[in-house]
């Protein structure tokens, strides 16, 4: 008893500094998990290797795929094909986004899933400003 009590109280000490910290300052330390059911949104990254999607919770997911998805800014609806049993299953590496595409493979395959930050945010409309110059100059 007086070893929980004890082993219990060095515990709060040690969590307590981390629970001091505003929470958008602490890291995620839990993998970024979308569930297919929850998704809300998505957004085209220039460049069509990545897809920005909402959840129903309005946290915002970065979806890049092993290689360039053609013509996603086309596209009015995109579906997700999850090898997870179940809609509550994660959108994991390997999964796919279905597009009606004629010309182009109808797939594209998921290489990662994260958080989108800030810090994407501001990269991804530096590079939709350099190519809008670039077509400027032409």
């Amino acid at each position: 008893m007086i070893r929980s009590i004890v082993l219990a109280s060095a515990m709060a000490c040690v969590a307590l500094p981390a629970l001091a910290q505003p929470y958008r300052d602490r890291e995620r330390p839990e993998a970024p998990c979308l569930r297919q059911r929850n998704i809300h949104d998505y957004q085209v990254v220039p460049r069509n290797r990545s897809l920005i999607v909402t959840d129903i919770s309005r946290q915002r997911y970065r979806l890049n795929f092993i290689g360039q998805c053609y013509n996603l800014q086309y596209q009015f609806g995109l579906a997700f094909r999850s090898r997870g049993v179940g809609t509550l299953s994660c959108i994991v590496p390997g999964d796919e986004v279905i597009k009606r595409d004629p010309v182009g493979p109808p797939q594209c395959i998921v290489k990662s899933v994260e958080y989108q930050t800030p810090a994407l945010d501001i990269a991804d409309q530096q590079e939709a400003d350099n190519r809008r110059n670039h077509r400027g100059d032409r």
